[in-house]
């Protein structure tokens, strides 16, 4: 380590703190909640439809490993993960609004829009204002999150140990990447409501209204824990059934 840099267990102390100790229950929570409750979903509809589940799969497997990483002190692979995230985010949007030429395009490897690009076109085709917001927060923290890919200033600096990491941040870069794997899950409930096999028609609409309530409650406490900290409870357990 350099003169001056942190030793591994200074970059720790953080881990001590209530608030990031409940904004990790928080984050395994969500991280449970997604493997017991979506993963094995049955989906019939087209390949791109498939390919964009999967995208917001990775979203998830993104989340989980940013959690296992923060839990062992290593913040700067943590947030490198951030925009990656974000983008196989967005990438799950557009591939259901991508045209025949667009897919094809990218079946062959060929690189795709640019985020901001794909947000657009998700905006124009789908017709959706929901997701009109998701170019404010891409034109707002995109320096951020390729500063941290790529390890910038903002990056080294706090590695280096001459500015501390503070546990906001830590709550903050937990509710960033716990908030995306929820948004990853309310795009897959919608997905899951339009694609149902024969056999759910009748019963999975009324399951889709369940998982977005309980995915938009899991989101407000994500916020609240990020404004109060410990002051949040814990989240709740899980049965043996996957139940929280």
């Amino acid at each position: 380590m350099p003169e001056g840099g942190a030793a591994p267990e200074a970059l720790s102390v953080w881990l001590e703190e209530p608030r990031v100790q409940r904004a990790l229950e928080w984050a395994d929570h969500v991280r449970r909640w997604n493997k017991e409750q979506l993963y094995g979903l049955v989906l019939h509809g087209p390949e791109s439809d498939h390919m964009a589940v999967v995208a917001f799969a990775v979203v998830h497997e993104h989340q989980s490993s940013a959690l296992l990483l923060i839990k062992h002190g290593l913040l700067g692979s943590a947030t490198a993960l951030m925009r990656p995230s974000f983008e196989a985010f967005v990438r799950g949007l557009w591939l259901q609004w991508a045209d025949e030429q667009e897919l094809a395009r990218f079946q062959k490897g060929h690189d795709t829009a640019a985020p901001e690009k794909m947000i657009r076109r998700v905006v124009q085709r789908s017709g959706e204002k929901r997701f009109e917001h998701w170019l404010d927060i891409w034109e707002q923290s995109q320096k951020t999150m390729h500063s941290y890919v790529h390890h910038g200033y903002q990056s080294l600096i706090r590695r280096s140990g001459v500015i501390e990491t503070s546990s906001d941040e830590v709550v903050d870069l937990l509710g960033f990447s716990t908030s995306m794997a929820l948004y990853a899950s309310f795009e897959i409930v919608e997905l899951a409501g339009k694609r149902a096999p024969q056999a759910e028609m009748a019963t999975r609409p009324q399951w889709g209204v369940q998982k977005r309530l309980e995915i938009v409650a899991m989101m407000r406490a994500v916020r609240r824990v990020q404004a109060l900290g410990e002051a949040v409870p814990a989240p709740p357990t899980f049965d043996c059934w996957g139940n929280a």
